[in-house]
Order: structure tokens, then sequence, then C-alpha cells
């Protein structure tokens, strides 16, 4: 492929390295190694990557786990003709690291290249309005639909974007703490793949999965309401309305689902990739690219209404909003600028340069915007773009979930809470993470995985309400809503607990 095709560009590049780390997580987590990965042993499918060749060797007969690591490494510092992404460059450089006992895991590089999308958490009171019912559905799409006027007016505007996650299993021994009542399974069902984003909406979880799938499933039952295949890897969560359900591809599709038959609607390729998560502008559907513009489409039909650059090579952008009314959008871009943009003037208000590399979408929430920036969580005056205050974590803060009272950040090990008007640390609880762990908040509980746990917190104060054991570890956060809770693991598995 590489002589035929030369080096793979950043998306390709990253969807390949998450595939080969999930292979190689999944074999050394039954004690067997590779022993001899390389190109020859690596076939591009039309549902991602797939390793080959396995020697079977185990750990007792030789074989090195982090020799595979480091074979890795080479192989996509090869493929990507011998750069990577800002975002890939500091995982790669660890496995290359000439101690081998300073090399991360296997489960590691799984954990790092494993979507973390962020959390929107809906009050109590929030009442969704999408039409899916409870059984299952034909799946077979047709093409050239769009979605009616009349359906758009109807969904209310209320979109929600993925809070969160992916035959291993899940060990479901309990331990009690402080009184606090302990989750029971309510059903636990195999996927296709590794769950890659989770959400819940009106009692219905939408997931994606490595294997180029979306699926629904009733969070009562867990029955598969449909399921629905892209032609690449979905990247991004989903954004959810009860007008449709709309994912977005590293190579550049964007699909329009409806959201109770999963049938396709619309499907709308741009010339390059998309990076980032797309979200809700009023009845447009506006995402970022690798090539640093922005691009809004109609919601009902697929058609591009507009699209911006500022012209500058800044190595991607991706958007942010207050809310699907919202006036303005905050695009952050890799080279470390972050601008306000008003759609409607196609102008630019303020713009500021923080420190490279920005990996993440921004957080926008009432008049803050927080954005991540290597070891710092910064927030910024949405009105002006001043800096109001500064979080100093360890490498690769996630992007933060907002509640109504605090900010909850995660690093190495640690769930953090923060002040969201002043960034003052209000509390702090250990996760044994030894990567940035999925944080959600949901029903007043937050939660956070940990190395093979998921751990559940008091949001206001920080008390360890759980510890509920896992067998593999969790690739995102979890969603939930109405006392069930859904988690995905590397296992392959979609489990629901009753919180």
């Amino acid at each position: 492929m590489l002589d035929h095709d030369g080096p793979l560009s950043e998306g390709p590049l990253r969807e390949v390295a998450a595939g080969i780390a999930d292979a190689l997580a999944r074999v050394h987590a039954i004690g067997l190694v590779h022993g001899r990965l390389g190109p020859d042993q690596v076939l591009i499918t039309p549902y991602g990557p797939r390793v080959t060749g396995f020697a079977g060797r185990t750990d007792d007969e030789g074989g090195d786990p982090s020799e595979d690591v480091y074979a890795f490494a080479t192989l996509i510092t090869l493929a990507g003709g011998g750069t990577s992404s800002a975002e890939l460059r500091p995982l790669l450089r660890r496995c290359l690291d000439p101690d081998p006992r300073q090399r991360p895991t296997a489960v590691d590089v799984d954990r790092v290249l494993s979507p973390r999308p962020y959390v929107l958490v809906l009050p109590r009171s929030t009442e969704p309005v999408a039409d899916v019912p409870q059984e299952a559905k034909a799946q077979d799409p047709p093409t050239g639909r769009g979605l009616t006027r009349r359906r758009l007016l109807v969904a209310g505007g209320v979109a929600l974007t993925a809070a969160t996650v992916t035959s291993a299993g899940i060990a479901f021994a309990r331990r009690s703490d402080d009184g606090y009542g302990q989750p029971d399974i309510r059903w636990r069902r195999a996927v296709e793949g590794r769950v890659t984003t989770l959400q819940v909406f009106d009692n219905v979880g939408y997931l994606s999965g490595t294997e180029n799938v979306i699926k629904a499933v009733g969070t009562d039952t867990g029955v598969a309401l449909w399921t629905s295949r892209t032609d690449s890897m979905v990247w991004s969560e989903p954004v959810v309305s009860g007008a449709a359900v709309f994912v977005t591809c590293v190579a550049g599709q964007v699909y329009a689902l409806d959201p109770r038959t999963g049938e396709q609607t619309w499907q709308y390729t741009a010339d390059n990739q998309i990076i980032g998560s797309p979200l809700l502008s009023g009845t447009s559907l506006v995402f970022g690219t690798i090539d640093n513009r922005i691009i809004a489409l109609d919601m009902t039909q697929g058609g591009q209404r507009w699209m911006w650059s500022d012209g500058a090579q800044r190595g991607g952008v991706m958007p942010a909003s207050t809310g699907v009314g919202a006036d303005f959008l905050y695009l952050v871009y890799a080279d470390g600028t972050v601008s306000a943009f008003h759609p409607a003037s196609r102008t630019v208000p303020w713009t500021i340069r923080l420190a490279a590399p920005i990996a993440r979408a921004a957080r926008a929430v009432g008049d803050l915007v927080y954005v991540v920036t290597g070891l710092t969580l910064v927030a910024l005056d949405a009105r002006t773009g001043d800096i109001l205050w500064r979080f100093r974590g360890t490498p690769d803060l996630s992007v933060p979930v907002v509640g109504k009272e605090l900010v909850y950040t995660t690093d190495i090990g640690t769930l953090y809470a923060l002040d969201p008007r002043t960034g003052v640390e209000r509390w702090r609880q250990t996760t044994g993470a030894t990567v940035p762990s999925p944080v959600a908040v949901v029903d007043g509980v937050a939660y956070a995985g940990g190395e093979d746990e998921l751990h559940a917190f008091d949001r206001l104060t920080g008390k360890r309400r759980w510890s509920y054991p896992v067998s593999t570890y969790l690739t995102a956060a979890p969603a939930g809503a109405k006392g069930v809770l859904l988690l995905g693991t590397a296992g392959s598995e979609l489990v629901a607990l009753e919180v």
C-alpha cells in the first residue's frame, strides 16, 4: 500500500494506528505476543486494518510485549512517511524509548488512540423529543431521501453530542462503600468491535464502533433497534436530534440517519479529512477539516450552505458552540489559535494564540470557552477571548465536562473538580488509570474510569460512592439517564447498570 499510494495522511494514519493497537491489546491481554509485527502483517480492509501473522509466543516463552509496542511505533512512523500528527508524535516517542521498561503497554496505547468524546449534561427537567420506537426496524437504507422541514421543526432544536465510550467481558464483583447502593446489571450484550462513542437520548442508546457500525439499542432491554454501516471509521461522536443522527468519518463522509430506523437520509462527502465532531448551528450541521475550512450543510438535504477559511495553514480546525441557537462558533486550530466566528456575517470578533498543540475541540458553555493545550486547561471569556484562568495538570488532560456547579477533567490517574469561574480546585479523587480516564456526569453522579474499575463520586463533594470492577477497560465515558448507565468495554461488550 505504501509503495503504491505513498504515506498515509493524518486521519487514515490514526485509524490504522488505532486498529493495530486494538489488536495488540487484545492479544497481550490473553498472554500472547505478536513477535514479528511489520507492514506485511497488516491488511487494510473496508472495515479497518486487520493484523495477521501472530507468532503466538507467550511471555514465558521469551516473547516480549514491549517489542510489539516498539514495532508498532516503527510501523506507524513508516506509514506516515517519517512524520506524524501533533497528537501521535508524543505517543510514538514513548513507544520508541530505548528502555523497554519506559514504553507504554499496548493497552495504554489503545486507550490513548480510542476516541474520547465530551459530555453534554442535560438538567433533569429536560424532556427529550426524539421519536424512536422500541421495536427493531429494517436496516436496508434507501438513498436520496431528505429530512422534511416539518420533522426538523418538530425536533425543537434539541441536540446531544456524545457523552462517551469499548471477547473479554466484565467481571461483576462488587465492593460496598459507605452505605451507597451498588449497581445491578440490567442487561449485557456483545457488539461488533469496540464501542468508540456512546450516548443516550430518549431511552435509546446510540453507539458507534470500530467496525464502521452505528447502532441504536433500547436502554431498558438492550434490544437492537437498528444497525447502519458507514464507508469508513466514525472518529467522532454522533449528533442526535429528533430529526436525525448525524455522524462524520475521518475520510470525509457525513451521514444523516433516520433516528427511528437507521435509514440513510443523505450523505455528503468533503474533499478532505474531517477532524473533531460536527455540531448543530441553527438548521445547519457544521464541521471542520484538516485544511482549516469550516463547512455548513443544510440539515434537511445535506447540501452545502457555506464554507469559510481564514486562509492560514494552521493544521486543522474544530468548531464548538454554546448551543443550537447560539450566534457564535468558537474555532480551535491545531497550532494553538482560538477564534470566535460569527456565521451570519462571516466575521471574526477576536483571536488569541495559546500554546500548541491543541488536539481536541473546545468546550463552550454559557459565557466561557474551555480549551485544553497540552498540560493546561484554559478558560476564555467567550465575549472577548481574554484568559480568565488556567489549570495545570499532568500530560494529556481530557476535554472537560461542564456541570452546573463544577467543571470536571482528568489526567493520568486523577479526576479533578474545578470552580468554573475561577479554576480553583474544589476536590480531586484518584482513579488508578494509567492514561486519562473517561469522565461523565449523569443524574448528579460523576463517573470516571480507572485501570480496571468504574468509579462513582458525588459530583459536589467528591465522596466516592462505589467502585465497580471491570475485567477490560472503558474506552470512553459512560452515558445514561433515568437510572440506567451504559458502558462499553474493550472486550466488545455493552453493559447496562441500574444505578
